[in-house]
């Protein structure tokens, strides 16, 4: 029978196998830091192997070098003030849904559920909004995507680099009415973490939870909502460094998934038809005075495939678009040279999550920092 899929290490927690397993005798659960992870079912299992003939993290996937790439923003005003990334992904989605088609994204469920949710109404497309730094579930709408892209309907999925890799293990040949787009990926922390912050740390019942938002215009700041009332909005975390566990914990990569610090898609090569996200480093290499004021955030966009390039095409004019070198892109952004290395600090940091308490663990993790800080405190208090 089959005891392991892949690698604990490499797995990706995308959830392919358990969406793919004819028996239903996979089931993800949550692992070291929370992060999901296949347990296979011993009694029902027939050994059909089908899992790891699937498995991105066993499977050499092909990606390509980006055709061009552009410094975007929607046009829509509204549109523009409401993304977190200069709404290129919202531009997209819409483009699709006005075709009569369908958008898989990320959404906030009731409880704290992170998960992909399919979209075919413009009035719905506010669900997706905003950056999640948390990684979603996806297994769960694997049989509705393949359903409607075997309907004919045009299908946006948009997702991390290793989901959009679980999407393509579906398909021998790419269907062409299906269009894949990755988020520039820093890492994810787990759904199980985010959930039991905001219940242990913040002490607000998940339930009275109807959105989390991790980024404001110009301010990357964790907010938890009841309807449209604000429970909790942390300090802006480029301003205020060590005051919200779950964001700083997020920057500096101690939860992620294992599989975050070898990511096979962190590079220059890319595994969609477009990938999306902040343009960091703009005017780095060729000069941006020709590009106007963008107080809300731009998104890098990079077609990678002659059907990304179509799709980019189709809605420019719907986006302030500026070409760029891809050079510009690439060196600006680590995630698209490199995973996020494992370091010392990270290394620490799980070696106690086994002892201790996330919390406890970071704070023993950065203690050096923390006593500089409260030194400082007091000094400034004497004066």
């Amino acid at each position: 029978m089959m005891k392991v899929i892949c690698d604990y290490k490499d797995c990706t927690g995308c959830g392919l196998c358990a969406a793919r397993c004819p028996k239903h005798c996979i089931e993800m659960k949550p692992g070291f830091l929370g992060h999901l992870y296949p347990v296979i079912d011993q009694e029902k299992c027939i050994n059909c192997k089908l899992c790891q003939k699937g498995c991105p993290s066993l499977q050499y996937i092909d990606c390509s070098y980006p055709k061009k790439a552009y410094a975007a923003w929607a046009k829509d005003a509204q549109d523009y003030v409401t993304s977190t990334s200069g709404g290129a992904a919202s531009v997209l989605s819409q483009y699709i849904v006005s075709l009569g088609g369908v958008v898989y994204g990320c959404s906030v469920l009731p409880n704290i559920q992170i998960s992909h949710i399919r979209v075919d109404k413009m009035e719905d497309l506010h669900l997706l909004k905003g950056s999640k730094y948390v990684q979603s579930q996806i297994e769960f709408i694997i049989p509705q995507l393949r359903n409607d892209v075997k309907q004919g309907v045009p299908v946006l999925f948009v997702g991390t680099p290793c989901q959009v890799a679980a999407i393509k293990q579906l398909y021998r040949t790419m269907p062409d009415n299906l269009y894949l787009v990755d988020i520039i990926c820093h890492g994810t922390p787990s759904n199980q973490f985010l959930k039991d912050y905001i219940q242990r740390n913040l002490k607000i019942d998940a339930a009275r939870v109807t959105n989390v938002k991790f980024r404001l215009p110009n301010e990357y700041s964790l907010c938890v909502f009841e309807q449209n009332k604000l429970l909790y909005k942390s300090d802006n975390l480029w301003t205020h460094r060590y005051e919200d566990l779950y964001m700083d914990t997020f920057i500096d990569g101690c939860t992620f998934r294992y599989s975050c610090n070898s990511c096979h898609y962190a590079k220059s090569n890319r595994i969609s038809d477009i990938t999306i996200g902040d343009f960091w480093g703009l005017g780095k290499e060729v000069s941006d005075k020709d590009i106007p004021e963008h107080k809300n955030g731009i998104s890098c966009v990079l077609p990678i495939t002659d059907k990304g390039m179509l799709l980019v095409n189709a809605i420019r004019h719907s986006l302030n678009l500026y070409e760029r070198p891809v050079t510009e892109a690439i060196n600006g952004n680590d995630q698209l040279r490199a995973p996020k290395a494992i370091n010392n600090e990270i290394k620490r940091f799980r070696a106690l999550c086994h002892l201790f308490s996330i919390k406890r663990s970071y704070q023993m993790t950065i203690w050096k920092i923390l006593l500089k800080r409260k030194i400082k405190q007091l000094l400034k208090k004497w004066k």
